[in-house]
């Protein structure tokens, strides 16, 4: 069978590209024909490549497939209108970013995939989806790439926070909790400026990590305990209790709704159970292999290809309707963009007369009075002008 897999690009390591190449790689291994689709290429797409698998970022070079793997509708609204007698599955991995959302219902579709419970409650309670047409399977781990490594006493030292959102001032409570348990902290993703480009090879030197989703099960794969951690927010310390739970949630944000707080993330630290924690690891790596995931879905595939559409109707009209869903999403970015120019074009003038500002009280032209209250006027929110200002007009010093 060969699958069609759309992404809407396959450039950064980030969690549907690497699902991507994890899924293809794993479909090859069952003697299916994985084939990628996306606008735009980059390393993994090279990584997929190097592997024996196609990538395309223009669809006219691909043969008809025997059935789509969609993911995000740009892409898969192209794949859909280049094959529309192809069927195809529909696959939500995210509540949050707008392209999980199913605005292509074009008659391709046969049926829904969500990885957790809140992609399938999203898909229903959000886009009227059917229950019926909905399948959950949850995320796996490449086994083969992420060892079982061996606890050692210094591994129960360090710590790993793992986040692409995060800011080096928000790891603070992390650090804190960290050096009085007596961890000490490294962080690494895309906004730290230390992505991981192997984790496999990285993950083995932490006895615990902070992380969410995909990265938090690679991690118990690899022997780490896991606290739940991103959005600017914490959850709990994964262990036997509420692994089955945290687990229909996919170890995402559904599950993590606590603020960060250095005593809070202390007392989940202080918490550890290495026992208990070796447990974890191991029933991950007996349930949640990547290869009983391509399996799944390669059930799904099957059964798609004998079902009748979920949209029946002309793809021409599909594809009209497709269009018309997207114009509010469309009007709120042009909306969102225009704010953003106006806000940076009136922050830059503010600062120029800021500047000139300073230059003339340099130059002795204004007093100190006439410059506080010009910075005030200027920009109301200008604290130490305000405070400056309200020194000088009762003749105390400023603070």
């Amino acid at each position: 069978m060969r699958v069609l897999i759309t992404n809407r690009g396959l450039v950064r390591r980030a969690g549907t590209e690497l699902f991507v190449r994890d899924l293809a790689f794993a479909l090859k291994a069952r003697g299916l024909e994985p084939v990628c689709f996306a606008p735009e290429t980059g390393e993994v797409a090279e990584e997929i490549r190097a592997g024996g698998i196609e990538v395309e970022e223009d669809l006219d070079r691909l043969d008809p497939p025997d059935l789509i793997h969609a993911q995000h509708h740009p892409a898969a609204a192209a794949a859909f209108s280049a094959f529309p007698d192809t069927p195809a599955i529909y696959v939500c991995h995210g509540v949050k970013p707008w392209p999980e959302a199913p605005l292509a219902r074009f008659p391709n579709i046969r049926a829904y995939v969500a990885v957790d419970q809140a992609c399938a409650d999203f898909l229903v309670e959000g886009h009227a989806i059917p229950p019926r047409l909905i399948s959950v399977i949850r995320n796996g781990v490449d086994m083969a790439r992420f060892p079982d490594a061996p606890d050692a006493p210094d591994r129960r030292k360090r710590a790993l926070l793992i986040s692409n959102i995060a800011e080096e001032a928000s790891l603070a409570p992390f650090r804190q909790a960290c050096a009085r348990a007596g961890y000490e902290l490294d962080a690494a993703g895309s906004g730290l400026g230390a992505i991981l480009d192997k984790p496999e090879t990285v993950l083995p030197r932490y006895g615990l990590v902070f992380a969410k989703a995909r990265a938090a099960l690679e991690a118990m794969a690899c022997g780490c305990a896991v606290q739940l951690a991103d959005y600017g927010r914490i959850g709990p310390l994964v262990t036997t209790q509420n692994f089955d739970h945290l687990r229909d949630w996919n170890f995402g944000f559904r599950v993590i709704e606590d603020a960060p707080e250095s005593g809070k993330i202390r007392r989940a630290v202080e918490a550890v159970d290495w026992a208990d924690v070796a447990a974890v690891s191991a029933r991950v790596r007996e349930e949640a292999g990547f290869d009983t995931v391509a399996g799944q879905f390669e059930l799904v595939y099957r059964a798609a290809r004998n079902r009748p559409p979920a949209n029946p109707g002309d793809p021409a009209d599909a594809m009209r309707d497709y269009m018309l869903s997207l114009l509010p999403h469309l009007q709120e970015r042009d909306d969102l963009a225009g704010k953003l120019y106006r806000t940076v074009k009136d922050g830059i003038a503010r600062d120029r007369a800021l500047s000139a500002l300073l230059i003339r009280a340099v130059q002795g032209e204004i007093d100190g009075r006439a410059l506080a209250r010009e910075a005030v006027r200027l920009d109301p929110e200008n604290s130490a002008a305000a405070a400056l200002l309200k020194a000088m007009k009762t003749d105390r010093p400023a603070p």
